[in-house]
Parts: C-alpha cells; structure tokens; sequence
C-alpha cells in the first residue's frame, strides 16, 4: 500500500481548528507568530493555541472554508451535504 504523505495540519488559531500548509511551515507554528491558513486568513498563533493535553483541551470548530481546500487539495470528497 503506498504511503501519502500529509500537505497541511491542523492547528488551533484564531477560535477555530485552521488547516495550515507543510510546505509553508514545515515546522509547528510558535505563539505570537502569524501564519497563512488555507482559507487565506492570517491569524496570529496566541499561546491558548497549545493546548498540553488534547484530552483536556476545549473543542474548536473546525473552519470550514480550511477544510474544503483541504479536501480539494488532497482529492477528498467534499463533506456531506456540500454542493
């Protein structure tokens, strides 16, 4: 089975779960530093951004504009109920 390799991660920033680009930021992003996301904001990264343990962590929506990108991005399906 050939292996993919990931394009973007998800990451916590500005009160929703944005999909940032590997190849824009092969390393995680650090608090105070902004970044681009899929859906073309620029958010800042705060500290309440890394949460230490995930069990712990409030959930954060996911944006959804990220998220089709991603998909397309990837050749995904879209989600159910898109158009």
């Amino acid at each position: 089975m050939p292996t993919i390799e990931a394009q973007h991660c998800w990451h916590d920033a500005g009160g929703l779960r944005h999909a940032i680009s590997l190849t824009a930021y092969p390393l995680p992003p650090r608090p105070d530093e902004e970044i681009d996301t899929l859906c073309g904001l620029r958010v800042t990264v705060t500290r309440q951004d890394f949460p230490r343990l995930a069990e712990y962590r409030p959930h954060k929506k996911t944006c959804l504009a990220c998220d089709a990108v991603w998909r397309r991005n990837d050749g995904l399906p879209g989600r159910v109920g898109d158009a």
